[in-house]
Formats: structure tokens, sequence, C-alpha cells
């Protein structure tokens, strides 16, 4: 049995297991490319376990998807039932592992990653088969029960760099296009020992033309939720656009977009200079046109009736005055 797997449904692996185990055959499990997460535990099943010197094998804690809302008494639950589903698998490795049940936990907790001969060392192996990096054993992708798996992307994607770096360094002849591990830094390897990992199909996007090709609904709704915003923000500029100047508006809504609430801000300090600036130019012209040197006379005002009286016999006595001294005319008995 050729083993090529990253991993899947736990309770599936559990269940190959136990048919091999009761299969009367003599069974030979090769580790051709990877054997990661619940793919491990088929091979506890295999009487022989061989592995290429530059094939990887992986063991880690079982994980579960969660999806919705959950009281705090069923994630309780759920923590339970994800630590049974790991005491299986410690089961499973306890009969061919010469390891303690603490020891295998601990390889579990730590994710731990063997490439060939590793593997051998640790137990998971018997022994390493002598052979390149063939191409046949590691096409890009495979079909099982009418699932694809792209076995390259995953490799890719969920591969530390210092374990495919082991692997690169231990294949004989990498083909050029297929089988082949690159150096770019990837994500630590698959978190899910409970489902096949979504990362396995998720191919390497190059440009926008590519992702649009690959997600199309996807793009659509991005284009369509931007086209709504655009919409929407050159609405609420036109419901302030009185009182704006048409060069300001333009400018707002095509030149150097913003949104209303930006623009009605802006206009707002424009306004406040502008009534700040008019009436500083009042004043300056107050300043320049003399008008502060020009003073003023107090006037009185009219007399009251006492006045006029007073200056009616101020004038009759005066020309009485005058009468009297007047020597043409006689004085009188």
């Amino acid at each position: 049995m050729l083993i090529q797997s990253g991993g899947g449904d736990v309770f599936a692996a559990n269940a190959i297991y136990n048919a091999l185990i009761l299969n009367k055959a003599t069974i030979t499990g090769t580790i051709i490319g990877v054997c990661a997460s619940a793919a491990t535990v088929i091979l506890m099943a295999c009487k022989n376990r061989k592995i290429a010197k530059n094939a990887i094998l992986m063991v880690h804690d079982p994980a579960t998807v969660l999806r919705g809302s959950y009281t705090s008494e069923e994630l309780m639950k759920l923590v339970e039932a994800t630590d049974k589903v790991k005491k299986s698998i410690v089961t499973a490795y306890m009969d061919r592992l010469d390891k303690t049940e603490e020891e295998i936990n601990q390889l579990m907790d730590a994710e731990s990653w063997y490439v060939g001969q590793e593997a051998v060392d640790a137990g998971f192996c018997d022994e390493v088969i002598e052979t390149g990096f063939q191409d046949n054993g590691f096409s890009d992708r495979s079909i099982t029960d009418d699932v694809s798996y792209n076995f390259k992307n995953y490799l890719e994607t969920s591969v530390p760099e210092n374990i495919r770096k082991k692997v690169q360094d231990l294949s004989i002849t990498p083909p050029k296009d297929r089988g082949t591990f690159s150096n770019k830094t990837t994500k630590k390897g698959n978190e899910n020992m409970g489902e096949e990992s979504t990362k396995n199909t998720t191919p390497v996007i190059t440009d926008a033309a590519h992702l649009r090709s690959v997600y199309p609904d996807f793009i659509n709704q991005i284009v369509a939720d931007a086209v709504k915003a655009e919409r929407e923000r050159l609405k609420a500029i036109d419901e302030i656009a009185s009182g704006i100047p048409g060069d300001v508006l333009t400018r707002a809504k095509y030149d150097e977009p913003i949104s209303a609430a930006d623009l009605a801000l802006a206009q707002m300090k424009a306004n406040n200079k502008a009534g700040q600036q008019t009436l500083n130019n009042i004043v300056d012209d107050l300043a320049n046109s003399g008008a502060s040197s020009v003073g003023t006379t107090p006037n009185a005002g009219a007399g009251g009736e006492e006045d006029k009286k007073a200056e009616s016999e101020a004038k009759v006595n005066n020309f009485a005055s005058f009468l009297g001294k007047d020597k043409r005319r006689g004085k009188r008995e």
C-alpha cells in the first residue's frame, strides 16, 4: 500500500486502521511522499512500515472546526470528545511504538515532523527505502473517492521550511516542474487531524486576473460592494453640494476622492478662514482711512424758558440804562 496523504477525518482513519488489522493479508505500507495527521493511524495497521528517504511523516493533536454559537457547557463537552479522539490515536501508536503514553502525548502536542530515517528512529517506520524523488509518486493531483487532492499545494502551504529543505537535500533528481519544493517561507503545517485541510487545494495566486479566474463569485461580490459604496459616496456629496464651489466638488468627487463628511468639514474650515479674512480686511480699511483722527465739539443744546426770560430782561435793562445817559432828555420830576 503506497501512502501519500496529508490526513483527514480521524474517524475514517480509525475505520481503515481496523479494517487493515482484521485483514489476514500481510500488508506493507510505504510512505512515498507524505504521511501526516490521521494518515499515520493507517500506517500503524501495516505489518511492514516503510518510508522513502526523502518522504515526510507528521503527528500532532486532533483539532475540531466550529461553526455557529455554542454554550460553555457545549464547548466543555467538545473538549472531552477531542480528548477521547486523541486517546484513540495514542492507542494505535502505542501498539507499534516503543514509547509511553506520556511520551507519545508530548510528540503530538509539539506537532512533530520526521524525514526518512528520522521516522524510523522515532519508531513510526521500520525501514527506509532507497528511492529517488519519483514524478509518478508525487503527481500534482490525485483523485480518491471522487475527491480531488492537490499534493503539491499541500507541500507548499503546509510543510515547514526546514522539513522541505531536508526533503530537497535528500532528493536525487527532482523533476523541474512537478514534485519539487519551493524555498519560500510557508505557514507551519496542517493544524487539523480531525478534518481534511482546506489548504490542500488552495491555488497560488499570481496576479489579479488569476484571482478573478479562480474566485469569480468572490471578486464579483467585491466589485459590487465597491460600486455601491462609490455611488453612496457621490450621492452624499450631492446632498451637501449647495454653497460649495464647483471646482471643490469636482476635486472631492473624482480627482482627490473624499467622503461627504470630510468634504463638509473641509468646506466649513474654508468658510471660517474666509470670514476671518474679511473681518481683518475691514479692520485694515478703517485703520488706513484716517477716521480715527476726526474729533467732535460738544453741543450744549437749546436753552430752556428761563434762559429766554433772562435774556429779554437783560436787553430791557440795557436799553433803559442807555436812555438814562442820554443828555438830550430832561429829568422827570
